[in-house]
C-alpha cells in the first residue's frame, strides 16, 4: 500500500503540470475489498500532460488500487 503524498510525488515528476494546477487523490471508504480507496481528479491541462496523467492514473488502477492517507 502506497502513501497518497508519494503517490501525488511521483504523479507531479511524470506529468509536470502547469503552474497552478491541482492534482489532487481524495481517499474513500470503498464497498468491496477488490475496489479501489481513492479517486484522482487534476485542474485543465494541455492534451499531452493529460494523456500522461490518465496513463499514471489507469496504471495505479492495476498496481495500487489501495492507498494510505497521512493526515499531518
Amino acid at each position: 500500500m502506497k502513501r497518497a503524498e508519494a503517490m501525488l510525488e511521483e504523479l507531479v515528476r511524470h506529468v509536470r503540470p502547469p503552474r497552478g494546477c491541482a492534482l489532487v487523490l481524495t481517499e474513500y471508504k470503498t464497498t468491496g475489498s477488490t475496489d479501489p480507496n481513492w479517486v484522482a481528479a487534476s485542474g485543465n491541462m494541455e492534451l499531452q500532460k493529460l494523456i500522461h496523467y490518465s496513463e499514471k492514473i489507469a496504471g495505479w488502477r492495476w498496481t495500487d488500487p489501495q492507498i494510505r492517507l497521512v493526515r499531518r
